[in-house]
């Protein structure tokens, strides 16, 4: 006779109790809030931000932090989000990065 594995068929919204934890890095306010409303619309996520680089890094750094993905902004006003993004791979971060810009054309 084969054995039987119990499996759990709980419905989906059971099982994503905890909201998933998302970092907002932009500079500018208006859209960082915007972004976060948005997101947090469905009720999956948390949202935390930061303003800078620096209080991103703060954030990332702190003993018990866990980020499920981060939006990036690449024009923040202490460095470039690229180059923090390559930080964070460095760091050996391996969350998503999804990176932000006002720009319309790649150069820039």
């Amino acid at each position: 006779l084969a054995a039987r594995r119990l499996v759990n068929l709980e419905p989906l919204e059971m099982c994503m109790t905890t909201p998933r934890p998302i970092l907002i890095v932009e500079d500018d306010a208006a859209l960082r809030a915007t972004l976060a409303e948005q997101i947090m619309l469905a009720g999956e996520f948390h949202i935390d931000e930061a303003e800078t680089a620096a209080e991103a890094s703060a954030k990332l750094n702190e003993g018990n932090a866990r980020y499920d993905a981060i939006l990036l902004d690449v024009g923040l006003p202490d460095g470039d989000g690229r180059e923090f993004c390559a930080k964070l791979r460095r760091d050996g971060k391996r969350m998503p990065v999804i990176m932000l810009t006002g720009a319309d054309a790649e150069q820039d």
